[in-house]
């Protein structure tokens, strides 16, 4: 048997509802990803400043390295060009001239003879350069 209420059957629509709490979530860390990578633009831009002029203003002169190869041989390279150890100390004054040279780099095979290496440091401190590098490899830890 069935028992009615009597009156008008109801059907019971289902509502639906949009959950806006993830979005909500993800809406506000990209809003913090945004003003986090805001403040790493370059501010340089941002100010719109003109500088004043000067008649006696020089312009600022780039530094160069300057390589210096010892060859196993003894055969002294400057950037690359075969030069003699006598014309070495002219050669780089003259660099150092027209454009200054920050560092010397001196690259010699470990079997140059010591001699060369210091014949060569002593051209580049008599064209007045005293920075000087003498690169080396990495020593490998002894695995036994």
């Amino acid at each position: 048997m069935m028992i009615s209420h009597g009156g008008k059957k109801r059907r019971h629509s289902v509502m639906a509802e949009i959950n806006i709490t993830p979005f909500t979530d993800v809406v506000l860390v990209l809003m913090i990803i945004f003003m986090v990578s805001a403040s790493f633009v370059g501010v340089s831009n941002a100010l719109n400043v003109n500088l004043p002029t000067a008649k006696a203003a020089e312009p600022l002169q780039k530094k160069q390295d300057v390589d210096i190869v010892v060859q196993p041989s003894g055969h002294v390279l400057l950037n690359g060009n075969r030069i003699a150890v006598r014309d070495l100390a002219g050669t780089l004054k003259a660099m150092h001239r027209e454009t200054p040279v920050d560092q010397v780099i001196v690259r010699a095979d470990r079997s140059v003879v010591w001699e060369r290496v210091v014949q060569v440091m002593d051209a580049a401190k008599q064209a007045g350069l005293v920075n000087i590098a003498l690169p080396t490899e990495v020593a490998q830890p002894d695995r036994r």
